[in-house]
């Protein structure tokens, strides 16, 4: 099997996610199937059938496995049960529906989400190269694919509304490697639930991806809630300033009377001495 890479085309190709919708874009004119592998940081993978693209992952954003573990949704035990029973066979999301964890609707929410969010996520971070893996019968398929898949065209539409909407997190800002910090604690005030949690978990290490991560929820309506946070006082983005210096609990005064340096030797004029010291202190005879 051999990978092309992808050349950027026209002016998207100067964006930081301009060779992730192009593409898209691309491989979806031409039906495609296979894999796009996209290198950046972190950059991530695109599965597609006939064109229309059916999961994504990447380490920017949970996954269907995190999505429904950090949020409660499933317990641990039962995924593990489902996934070794099903993943073999590539028949993960009827398993979760026959042993009643999610219904179909919910299967095609999760994929769903799951994919917006991942391919929002690469675009944000930037991607730099992309290369193309036509499918190969022996390659195991996604765990939670998005059946028949999405149309590229509308995916790249929403893609580039999320970025309009990141473009004004800018003026707080706000990125994937910011540090928020509290300023307000005070949950009671926030009516929304969601950002309430969010707020929960903001300490000042946490970046918007750790607190999607451990929440279970998309990178993108994290971001959201944390730029509502910041615009109602209750986050902060800048580090705090730095405290003065605590002076010594025993200052040393100075001295009354400054002592004067001791006064340097007069120096000795070996002419004065007798002629026997003289010449390093050497006897003639």
């Amino acid at each position: 099997m051999t990978a092309s890479p992808i050349t950027p085309a026209g002016t998207a190709a100067g964006r930081p996610s301009g060779i992730l919708i192009s593409a898209l874009r691309r491989r979806g004119q031409e039906r495609f199937s296979g894999t796009l592998r996209l290198d950046g940081n972190p950059g991530g993978t695109v599965t597609m059938r006939d064109g229309r693209i059916v999961a994504a992952a990447t380490p920017a954003a949970p996954g269907p496995e995190s999505l429904l573990l950090r949020s409660g949704r499933i317990a641990e035990p039962e995924w593990s049960r489902a996934f070794a029973a099903a993943a073999p066979a590539g028949r993960l999301p009827d398993e979760l529906v026959e042993r009643g964890l999610l219904g179909e609707v919910g299967v095609e929410v999760l994929a769903r989400t799951a994919v917006v969010d991942a391919l929002f996520a690469m675009a944000l971070t930037g991607v730099r190269t992309c290369t193309v893996e036509p499918a190969d019968a022996g390659t195991p398929g996604p765990l939670v694919p998005v059946e028949p898949g999405l149309d590229t065209d509308r995916l790249v539409r929403e893609i580039t509304r999320r970025l309009e909407v990141a473009d004004g997190w800018r003026v707080l800002d706000l990125t994937v490697r910011s540090r928020p910090r509290v300023v307000r604690a005070e949950p009671d005030q926030i009516v929304d639930p969601a950002r309430r949690e969010v707020l929960g978990r903001v300490n000042g290490r946490r970046t918007p991806r750790d607190i999607a991560f451990t929440l279970g929820r998309g990178l993108f309506p994290v971001m959201s809630d944390l730029a509502t946070l910041v615009q109602d006082g209750f986050v902060s983005l800048t580090e705090p300033p730095s405290p003065p210096p605590t002076p010594p609990e025993h200052p040393v005064a100075p001295p009354e009377h400054p002592v004067a340096p001791p006064a340097r030797p007069e120096r000795l004029d070996s002419s004065r001495l007798p002629r026997r010291y003289r010449n390093g202190g050497a006897s003639s005879f």
